[in-house]
């Protein structure tokens, strides 16, 4: 389950487990932002993400080139698996959803790294 709002900063809520069964469902709704602004992807309410949901974020960091993405809210065993594949140097880690940071200075070559490996 997921909520998406349509103001800047777009502010997606996920809700659930997100695998390889929910991979054409995450895959629309971040196939349909646009990469014109920033977006908070709040996952309060995740309670696991494999390496399907991973890929799909890196794939959504790729087309927003330039954009801040923040992912809020992670439990302590999700952000140690975002933290254990680097993640902190593509995407803006937070506990809250406060305000949307700037992008990190290790972003660009971040995003180097996942392009290789692709």
């Amino acid at each position: 389950m997921h909520q998406l709002r349509t103001d800047f900063p777009r502010h997606i809520e996920l809700e659930g487990e997100y695998d390889l069964s929910q991979r054409e469902q995450i895959a629309a709704l971040f196939g349909s932002l646009h990469a014109d602004g920033p977006v908070i992807i709040d996952l309060t309410k995740v309670t696991f993400i494999d390496s399907t949901f991973l890929h799909l974020l890196a794939a959504l960091r790729l087309r927003f080139k330039g954009q801040s993405i923040t992912l809020t809210g992670a439990t302590a065993n999700i952000k140690r698996i975002l933290k254990l594949v680097k993640f902190e140097q593509l995407f803006v880690l937070t506990d809250q959803d406060k305000s949307v940071a700037p992008l990190q200075p290790a972003y660009e070559s971040g995003l180097s790294e996942i392009s290789r490996k692709a």
